[in-house]
C-alpha cells in the first residue's frame, strides 16, 4: 500500500511538472481570438486593440471573425476547440447571457463549455435622438413619449440585443408606448437615425461619435449602471426609472478543460494590458471602459447575471 501511495504521489508530481512546463512554454505558436461579429464592429476593434498590446508580451495573435446567430456560431466553434489555450473567444453579454434565454436551444453551454479568462471591458449603451427630436433630455423625452403613445419609433442593432433589452426595460418601468424597429446591426440603424427615418436609437456610443460631433444626433441617456466619464452630464436610465440598468460587457474565454496554469498566464497578461492607462485612452472613443477581473470573479459574474437576462428577455417578448 505504501508503494501505491508513493507511486501515486510521483505520478501527481510529474503531472504538475508537465502542466507548469506547458504554461512556461505557452504560447509556443499563434493564438486565435474568435470574434462573434463582423469586422469593424466594436467587439472586433476591441479584439484587435487587445491583440496589439498582447504581442509585446510574447504572443502572436490572429483575430478571426465568425459572425452569425447572435454570436452562437463563434461560441460553438470555440467550445469544441482543443482546450490548449490556442483558441479563445471574445465573448459578450449575448453569447454568455442573453442567448441562453433568447434561443430555444444553444449548440453550447455558456458555463459548462468554457473556462473564463477575464473580463476585458464594459460597453456603454446610450439612447440617441435625431437632432430634430423635440426633447433634449431623457426626462423630457419620457414625458413626450408618454404624451404621444405609439407615435415614436426607436431603432436598435437587432432583436434580443442588450441594447433592445435596455430600452424594453425602460419602456416597461416608465410606461412608454414606443415602437421597436430592429436593424441588422448598428450601422444601418445609425444611418436611418441621422436621416430622420427613426427619431430614436439605442446602441453603443462608437458609431455615433462623428454624428455627435457634427450635431446630427444627440445623447439622451446612458443605460449602464454607472455614468460614462466622457459624458458626465448625461443622465442614467435609472434617474428616470428606478432600477433600470444593464451591463454590456466583453470578455475572454477559453474552452473548458484548458490547463489552469495557461488560464492564469493569460489572465496575468490581460491584467497588464487592462491596467495600462494608454489602453483605457484607446478605448474611450469606442465607448468602452477596461475592467480587470480574475477568472473566478468573471465566471461568477456570468453565472450570477443569467437569471436577470432571462427575466429581461421574457419581459421583452423577444425570441429567435
Amino acid at each position: 500500500m505504501k508503494k501505491f501511495w508513493m507511486a501515486l504521489a510521483a505520478s501527481w508530481a510529474c503531472g504538475m511538472a508537465g502542466a507548469v512546463a506547458a504554461a512556461d512554454a505557452y504560447p509556443a505558436r499563434p493564438v486565435q481570438i474568435v470574434v462573434p461579429f463582423s469586422p469593424g464592429g466594436a467587439v472586433d476593434v476591441l479584439a484587435r486593440q487587445l491583440a496589439q498590446r498582447l504581442e509585446p508580451r510574447g504572443y502572436t495573435l490572429v483575430v478571426e471573425n465568425k459572425p452569425g446567430a447572435g454570436g452562437n456560431i463563434a461560441a460553438s466553434m470555440v467550445a469544441r476547440a482543443a482546450p490548449d489555450g490556442y483558441t479563445l473567444l471574445m465573448g459578450t453579454t449575448n453569447t454568455h447571457g442573453i442567448n441562453s434565454a433568447l434561443y430555444a436551444s444553444l449548440p453550447y453551454d455558456p458555463v459548462r463549455d468554457f473556462a473564463p479568462v477575464g473580463l476585458v471591458a464594459d460597453n456603454v449603451v446610450v439612447l440617441l435622438a435625431n437632432a430634430e427630436f423635440p426633447a433634449s433630455t431623457l426626462a423630457d423625452a419620457v414625458k413626450l413619449i408618454k404624451a404621444n403613445p405609439g407615435k415614436y419609433t426607436y431603432g436598435s442593432p437587432g432583436l434580443g440585443t442588450v441594447h433592445q433589452l435596455a430600452m424594453e426595460q425602460l419602456k416597461h418601468a416608465a410606461g412608454l408606448d414606443v415602437v421597436h424597429a430592429p436593424y441588422k446591426g448598428a450601422a444601418p440603424a445609425m444611418a436611418d437615425l441621422v436621416a430622420g427615418h427613426v427619431p430614436l436609437m439605442i446602441g453603443g456610443i462608437a458609431p455615433a461619435i462623428p454624428f455627435l460631433a457634427s450635431g446630427k444626433v444627440k445623447v439622451l441617456g446612458v443605460a449602464n449602471t454607472e455614468k460614462y466619464a466622457a459624458l458626465p452630464d448625461v443622465p442614467l436610465f435609472s434617474d428616470v426609472a428606478a432600477g433600470v440598468a444593464v451591463r454590456s460587457w466583453i470578455g475572454l474565454f477559453a474552452p473548458a478543460g484548458t490547463p489552469p496554469a495557461v488560464v492564469q498566464k493569460l489572465n496575468a497578461d490581460l491584467k497588464a494590458v487592462l491596467t495600462d492607462s494608454a489602453f483605457a485612452q484607446a478605448l474611450q472613443p469606442l465607448g468602452m471602459v477596461p475592467i480587470y477581473m480574475t477568472p473566478e470573479a468573471f465566471g461568477d459574474m456570468v453565472k450570477r447575471d443569467m437569471p436577470a437576462w432571462r427575466s429581461a428577455v421574457e419581459m421583452s417578448g423577444a425570441k429567435q
